[in-house]
């Protein structure tokens, strides 16, 4: 097995074993009484967030290595919008209600989505980390929006429980 193998199969664990409980909190909250899903869907937003700050602080990190796939200004850069994105939706969420919390974080990550790399960096990426941070941020899109239709839900009203 060559080191690109390895880099490839560390990075998509990673990503996919932090994704996991997302996905998990996501769908639970359809299957669990009211009051607990509220509880529940409080928890994906707290969890977003650590993972927004983990791969803010793991971006950060990576800006300081010379072999690391992204270079210094995209990983510094990468790192400051998820850790302004996490604490701005956790303020909308606390002061406001958690749709506009929400709506921000799934923005921010719409945002990402169309921010295309230059071709003309200092490093190439490869085919399969585009591919994987593709996936992952329609993975974690998806999931926001699946809860903002939760919050949202004309049938159960979960914001009159947090509202009150």
């Amino acid at each position: 097995m060559n080191t690109s193998n390895l880099r490839e199969r560390y990075f998509k664990g990673k990503v996919y074993t932090a994704l996991s409980p997302v996905i998990f909190l996501t769908a639970l909250v359809w299957f669990t009484p009211d009051l607990l899903a509220i509880k529940v869907a409080h928890s994906f937003q707290l969890y977003l967030s650590l993972l927004l700050f983990f791969s803010s602080s793991y971006l950060w990190s990576q800006s300081r290595i010379k072999t690391s796939i992204l270079s210094r200004n995209q990983a510094l850069g990468l790192a400051t919008i998820f850790l302004f994105s996490a604490p701005l939706g956790g303020v909308l969420t606390f002061f406001l209600n958690p749709v506009y919390g929400l709506s921000l974080i799934l923005a921010i990550m719409l945002g990402l989505f169309f921010f295309r790399v230059p071709n003309q960096t200092e490093t190439k990426f490869p085919y399969w980390f585009k591919e994987l941070i593709l996936k992952s941020n329609i993975m974690l899109c998806i999931c926001l929006i699946v809860m903002l239709a939760y919050w949202l839900n004309p049938y159960t009203v979960p914001l009159n429980y947090f509202l009150k």
